[in-house]
């Protein structure tokens, strides 16, 4: 069986409170566990970069539905690759809000865990995990 592994980041139109962005990953989870989809969302000072795995079919018809989606804008491409297998099977949908977490990461061992994961996931694509990293550092590094 193959699937299709597809990255995108894009840009929130409006400010979403921390209950708004659990809103979202709420639906984002409902959605992907129906649809089986699996991956991860990041949230940071009001972007976003997804990773959604799946059929392939399934996953060009959610990327549609969220380039369609009217409360997102700027949405880049940054990957889309064939897999053999996925990346991470066991999460409808990873949501991690930096805005929130950060600050608590180095104290937090389960969040130590959980980004241990992701790394460990991408470790044959430097590529996604090189974006992965950028989108994480690009504003909280400068505060530290």
């Amino acid at each position: 069986m193959m699937f299709l592994g597809l990255t995108y980041i894009s840009h929130s139109k409006r400010k979403l409170t921390e209950d708004m962005r659990m809103q979202l990953m709420r639906e984002c989870q409902v959605r992907n566990a129906h649809n089986d989809v699996s991956g991860l969302l990041l949230y940071q000072e009001g972007y976003f970069l997804q990773y959604i795995e799946g059929q392939p079919d399934m996953i060009r018809m959610v990327f549609q539905r969220i380039m369609q989606d009217t409360r997102h804008e700027n949405v880049e491409l940054i990957s889309e690759e064939v897999l053999m297998q996925r990346r991470f099977p066991l999460w409808t949908m990873f949501f991690r809000d930096y805005d929130f977490v950060y600050p608590h990461i180095r104290q937090d061992y389960a969040e130590l865990t959980s980004l241990a994961k992701v790394i460990e996931a991408l470790e044959n694509e430097p590529n996604l995990q090189k974006t992965m990293f950028d989108f994480l550092k690009n504003t909280h590094d400068q505060d530290s």
